[in-house]
């Protein structure tokens, strides 16, 4: 089973609520966002927040995160369910031509680009394959179309801050996700 990060250090900035009403088909790609902290409430009135993605098609929904191993970091669960954090809304991103097969094909092929060791809180997060995922499923370019703010703190990161700082800050929060592992065994 794998564990995933329940902490993190600086704020994420977020904006907006988008989610839409629409009747859905199993071809429909969604975004589901999830705070990582109940403090996102109070910060959210400032346009703040840390948040998870996962990418919902075909009645699942495909994440990443950092594990204990060194398996993928790709899982599945149902829609708008992902432990450890607290759903907050859901994004219509387009509808994939592809088939419930191929969509599986892809997830597998997915499955080994993504593997648990290669999560980065900064370089390599839930929200980078979210956005990846969403671009392969639609079969165009949804960079543009990927909702900028769940991802821009990571990515100001790298801008802002020098590399050793932004691989120390990733390396404290893994070893403080063994520690809480380790006290919860």
């Amino acid at each position: 089973k794998l564990q995933f990060l329940y902490f993190i250090g600086p704020t994420m900035l977020c904006c907006g609520q988008s989610t839409v009403a629409r009747e859905s088909s199993e071809s429909d790609v969604y975004i589901n966002i999830y705070d990582m902290t109940s403090f996102n409430a109070v910060i959210g009135t400032l346009g703040m927040g840390a948040h998870h993605t996962g990418v919902q098609v075909f009645n699942g929904e495909y994440c990443f995160g950092r594990g204990g191993t060194d398996d993928t970091g790709v899982y599945s669960i149902p829609p708008k369910t992902c432990e450890g954090h607290i759903y907050r809304e859901t994004m219509f991103m387009g509808k994939t031509s592809l088939t419930k097969k191929e969509v599986n094909g892809l997830i597998r092929q997915m499955k080994r680009e993504y593997m648990s060791a290669s999560y980065h809180i900064v370089r390599c997060n839930c929200n980078d394959f979210s956005m990846e995922l969403t671009k392969r499923l639609l079969g165009r370019d949804q960079t543009t179309s990927f909702p900028s703010w769940i991802n821009r703190p990571s990515k100001s990161a790298l801008w802002l801050l020098p590399s050793k700082l932004v691989d120390r800050f990733d390396f404290e929060i893994l070893k403080w996700n063994k520690q809480v592992e380790a006290q919860s065994d």
